[in-house]
């Protein structure tokens, strides 16, 4: 048995082969749609760094060990334009403290998993892949054959494009990369308006897109991004928490008493 089949074996119930192939493609049919828009972004990004002067094999590495999408585009402009190595690491890391909030949100889930098995999960946790995990809700438990093979097919299309990318920046100008730059924002709006359509999901989206504005006017710079991420799960989680309240208060006015002759 191969290493990463006794990684995806962390099912504490191991389905049946045929249960497992079932998870296997469904996984996979969860990746296609994310799979297809990294790899033109990726491609943007080799094709940058490369037509900059990086070498392709840094460029590649770079998505092969950070793997960490807009961050690495910061990466690598903040690196380029003399930033300090600490100042570098910093502004990527509070960039990405997000993911802090990603595991505490899935992890109750994912209790049950083996400790290898988790952690493959979190390396490939994009906000794509927390996107489409916690909007699918896990009516059932989560099954490592399902989510592993779908956040690292993800990863795969990601270093994929990147290699694609850098072989084009090669012979390609960085104007004509700056073409594919609409593929990041339109991929998070896409996968907005994928998922739940309530009244404190659309809250939460437009006061974190609000709060993140006013604080970017405000010269908070990268932590613009985080504020308004917590202050849009804040207000949303705020709204249904009232919603729920209000629901449960009429429910219990409404219910009938009991009566004594």
């Amino acid at each position: 048995m191969s290493p990463l089949s006794n990684v995806l074996a962390a099912d504490p119930a191991l389905p049946p082969t045929g249960s497992r192939r079932r998870a296997l493609a469904d996984g996979l049919r969860d990746a296609l749609p994310i799979m297809m828009a990294y790899v033109p972004i990726a491609m943007t990004f080799g094709v940058l760094c490369v037509s900059h002067g990086l070498p392709w094999l840094l460029t590649v590495f770079i998505s092969v060990w950070v793997y960490a999408g807009g961050a690495q585009f910061m990466l690598v402009g903040l690196a380029m334009s003399g930033a300090s190595m600490l100042s570098t690491v910093i502004t990527v890391l509070l960039v990405n403290l997000r993911h802090v909030l990603y595991g505490t949100a899935l992890g109750p889930s994912f209790a049950a998993w083996r400790e290898p098995a988790k952690w493959l999960f979190a390396f490939g946790m994009t906000d794509e892949v927390f996107a489409v995990s916690s909007g699918r809700g896990f009516a059932e438990p989560p099954v490592p054959w399902r989510q592993i093979p779908f956040a690292l097919a993800c990863y795969a299309s990601w270093v994929g494009g990147t290699v694609v990318g850098g072989w084009i920046g090669q012979v390609v100008p960085s104007s004509v990369a700056e073409v594919l730059g609409f593929a990041l924002p339109a991929l998070f709006i896409a996968l907005l308006a994928l998922g739940p359509r309530s009244l404190p999901h659309l809250a939460a989206a437009m006061l974190g897109a609000a709060v993140a504005i006013c604080a970017h006017l405000l010269q908070l710079g990268n932590l613009a991004v985080i504020v308004g991420a917590l202050a849009g799960a804040a207000g949303g989680w705020g709204w249904e928490t009232w919603r729920d309240r209000h629901r449960g208060g009429d429910e219990a006015s409404s219910s009938p008493h009991d009566t004594h002759p």
